[in-house]
């Protein structure tokens, strides 16, 4: 129950973060661009001056503090992204309306071209919210909407002019959709956590071997590439012996179950950070990050005896040839496969069961009878 909380926790923060960032972004972007107008082209008043600097600044601020912890900062950035446009878009709309109420000006003169903005961000912060805090953000769209139209609805010198029909179009229309998105928050939520899921489980599919379970040779590569590429690491190529006459004599469903078998086996020996894949037919390939040079035999022999140490159902004993890379750097993983690959040849033309260690004096020999 545990991990799937958090396996769903991580969905949402993976769908949250980037949105978060480009909400972030165009606020950052359209603020500034207000802040040059209205600085550039002076206005009476003082708030055009410094309110979009300051959203400018604080928004800046949720920036650098997102980056910090992406994974823990995201819903506590939202929250406060919400509480800045509830300070700073309310105020804002209020001193107009008062002020048109007051004859001391025309509203649809003087109010700011900023209703655009404050539809946008306030659709996208009910999408991002928690559900518990959806009656704030219509609480905020209410004192930002219900002055506007009230005003233009009783004073028709003001409705009666293209800014006024504008304004009434804007917040009147923009009332109805939020309205309408509330309900349907959760459902939107939830498809796109599915959305997101299915594309994951997609890719994990096609990253595993469908008969083992381990990693196939894309699953093992999308792996390492997440690894730091001068990290050292070291290769083990593992070839079953005689896995041919185990599908001649035995069938090709019982070679499917020693293959299973071997599988499970090759998971519970290790306990180091490393990655195990099927490369193909009976070889398998463990990388292993940052190992003791001085260890690599012994793990070898380890994972050897691991193997065969206990009969298989229907088969009896199967055992392994081994063969061991230098270590390298990860950057060099297709060297290191090819230095495995050339000890495994060795350990199986000098009788199989057995771990050899690649060095650039390794013995070459014929390919031995399967």
């Amino acid at each position: 129950m545990t991990e799937a909380l958090m396996g769903n926790k991580d969905t949402q923060n993976t769908i949250l973060i980037p949105a978060t960032y480009r909400l972030l972004i165009v606020t950052i972007l359209g603020s500034a661009l207000y802040t040059i107008l209205f600085n550039v082209y002076s206005t009476p008043f003082l708030i055009h001056a410094f309110q979009p600097g300051i959203i400018v600044f604080l928004n800046l601020a949720l920036i650098a503090y997102l980056h910090k912890n992406p994974q823990k900062h995201i819903h506590r950035v939202i929250n406060i992204y919400g509480a800045i446009l509830l300070l700073t878009s309310v105020p804002n709309t209020l001193y107009f309306v008062v002020g048109a109420w007051q004859s001391e000006w025309l509203f649809v003169e003087m109010f700011p071209p900023i209703s655009g903005m404050i539809i946008l961000t306030t659709t996208l912060i009910i999408l991002m919210l928690p559900e518990r805090l959806t009656k704030l953000v219509v609480f905020t769209w209410t004192l930002n909407a219900a002055p506007v139209l009230l005003l233009l609805l009783t004073h028709p010198e003001e409705l009666k002019t293209p800014r006024g029909y504008d304004l009434l179009f804007l917040f009147g229309p923009a009332s109805l959709l939020i309205l309408l998105i509330i309900p349907y928050q959760r459902s939107l939520k939830v498809h796109m956590e599915k959305i997101h899921f299915d594309l994951q489980h997609s890719k994990s599919e096609a990253e595993r071997d469908f008969l083992t379970d381990v990693f196939n040779r894309r699953g093992l590569k999308s792996w390492f590439n997440t690894a730091n590429p001068s990290t050292k690491a070291c290769v083990l190529l593992i070839d079953i012996d005689h896995f041919k006459s185990i599908n001649d004599r035995f069938g090709h469903s019982i070679g499917d179950r020693v293959l299973l078998e071997f599988a499970s086996r090759l998971r519970t020996v290790y306990q180091g950070k490393h990655g195990l894949a099927r490369w193909g037919g009976e070889e398998f390939v463990i990388v292993l990050l940052n190992p003791k040079p001085s260890m690599i035999k012994d793990i070898g022999e380890l994972f050897r005896c691991s193997i065969s140490k206990l009969p298989y159902k229907d088969v009896g004993k199967v055992t392994a040839s081994i063969g061991v890379s230098k270590i390298s750097e990860m950057k060099h993983f297709t060297l290191m496969v090819e230095q495995a690959d050339s000890a495994v040849y060795f350990a199986k033309a000098n009788g199989r069961d057995q771990v050899a260690l690649y060095s650039d004096t390794l013995e070459e020999s014929d390919t031995p009878a399967d």
